[in-house]
This record gives structure tokens, sequence and C-alpha cells, in this order.
């Protein structure tokens, strides 16, 4: 079976209020930095293909010129002028950069958001932390272009604010993001109990492959760090994993009316005999005995 192809469609916004930020490519690290710049201009004149690209940090994507073509896992999705969406950290994706027949030119905005940033925005608005993600059209409002100027502004060499008034402009762009449903909010958890960060963490995106390199670049700590404290709370990141998906499958095939198959793509496994044995283990009954119990006890319309 081949894999769906979702044509994202282009929703009418004011693209050109956004042009005047991304007229040369600029996603190199400004000379005598160590980041790049939190608002990077990516433009080309030919097609570019990235394979397996990796964000360290979550960001917003605003097309502006051309089309993108994003592949994760089984899902192929396809971007136009006009759209927007937000790439999660660690997230491992190909990526295929095609300029305008018309233009000639590839263009495209990524605003980047470091870990401290996400923290600040889950202690002000702790009502979007860990919310369960909502597609919203258009994600690119009227608002978030105003807002995304307005950061772009106080960013600029040309425009002398202080960092704690450009750091208010980029919160504004989260917050907007947040009520559109667009983003989850993840506060600093790691000051408690890591067991409870990781599970937390994970939970509502099983079907990424989680390293521990992954997740501790989440929590701004060293791998050898992560698996000392874990250990401490007689843990490991692969029984976490391994119970969270356990637990995401169950709720799937008994309380939702999805197949075997839903719940291994769910769960994030790529193979089917390793999923009911994990499966059968944890609960003593197969996958497809689970589903099959709960559609003989469904009552009748």
């Amino acid at each position: 079976m081949s894999d769906a192809v979702v044509i994202v469609p282009s929703k009418t916004a004011d693209v050109g209020r956004l042009l005047k930020l991304a007229r040369q490519d600029t996603r190199i690290a400004v000379e005598g930095e160590s980041h790049p710049p939190v608002i990077s201009a990516f433009v080309t004149r030919v097609r570019e293909t990235l394979n397996r690209l990796v964000m360290p940090t979550a960001g917003l994507v605003v097309l502006l010129e051309g089309t993108k073509d994003i592949v994760s896992g089984t899902e192929h999705r396809i971007y136009r002028s006009g759209d927007a969406f937000i790439l999660n950290a660690n997230e491992h994706v190909d990526v295929v950069n095609e300029p305008d027949h018309k233009s000639g030119f590839y263009r495209a905005l990524f605003v980047r958001f470091d870990r401290a940033l996400i923290k600040e925005a889950a202690r002000l608005w702790p009502q979007f932390v860990n919310q369960e993600l909502r597609l919203r059209e258009p994600l690119l409002t009227d608002d978030l272009c105003s807002a995304l100027l307005h950061a772009a502004e106080a960013l600029s060499y040309q425009t002398r604010v202080s960092r704690r008034v450009a750091e208010h402009r980029l919160l504004e762009v989260l917050l907007i993001l947040a009520e559109q449903g667009a983003i989850s909010l993840t506060p600093k958890y790691v000051d408690g109990s890591v067991v409870e960060a990781v599970r937390l963490l994970v939970r509502h995106r099983l079907h990424f492959p989680w390293t521990t390199a992954a997740v501790s670049s989440e929590f701004s700590m060293s791998e050898a760090t992560l698996r000392r404290r874990l250990s401490a709370e007689g843990h490991s990141l692969e029984h976490l994993l391994l119970d969270e998906r356990m637990k995401a499958a169950f709720t799937i095939l008994n309380d939702r009316d999805a197949s075997v198959a839903e719940a291994l793509a769910a769960t994030g496994y790529q193979s089917r005999s390793h999923f009911s044995k994990h499966f059968q283990q944890r609960f003593g009954a197969t996958p497809s005995e689970v589903r099959l119990h709960r559609s003989q006890t469904r009552l009748p319309d």
C-alpha cells in the first residue's frame, strides 16, 4: 500500500507583508555567532533536497514562494505559498524545496523557539501545557503575520530594543500558535521527577523514534545525566517508552473503533510481531483479541 499524500490547501494570507523578511538567504549563522538567527530566511533558486533533516529546536515554518514537500514516516505533506506549520524538535524529516515556476525563487521563514522560551511560555500560560493539538486553517492569520513582523523588528540589528522586549515579541508569536492549537507548551518538569517528565514528553508523540539523545536534548541535560536520574528512580528510557506505548495501544484498541494497524502506527512500532509480543506479555491477550472483545461487548445503536 502506498504512502498517503496530503496536499495542504493554500490559504489566502498577506504573504507580501512577510516577503521583506526573506529578501536573501540568512539560514547560515551570522559570523561570530554560535547559533543561527531566531528568524531565518530560506531563499534559493535551485531545487533543494534535504534527507533526514533534524532541527534541534521546535520552530514555525512559513512558505512565501514555491512549494515544500515534507516526508515524515508514512506521511507526505505538500505546502505552498501562504501555508505554515510547526516542525517539532528532533523530528526526522525528508524535505524538498521547489522554487516557484513563475518567479524562479523558493522563499520561506523559519522561526526558532528555543527551549527556554517555551518554558517561559508554559509558565505564563499553563492552560496550553500538553494540550491536544488541533488543526485550524489557516494557520497564517493576520494576527500571526503582525506578530512575526513585530518580532523581526525587535530582533533586527537596526533596532535597539532590550533582550526582554525581543523575548516578549517572540512570546506573542508562541501565544498565538498555542491559542490556535498548533503547538503544545512544555514546562521545566525536570526540576522534579525525571520519570514523570519523560512520560509527559513522549505521551503525545509515541510514534516518534525517541532516543536517549533526543529526550536529553529536550531537557537540556547530557545523556549520561538522563540515564543516571532515571536509574535513581528505578527506571530506564526503554522501560518508560514500552509502558507508555502499551497503555496507549490498549486504550486505542479497547476504547476506540481502531484497527490493530492503526494502534501499531500510533505507538511507533515497525514490527507487528514485536508489537503483539509486548502487548500479550503486558495484558495477557493479543491485540486482535482485545479488539474482538470490544466489538462483542459494544452496545447496539
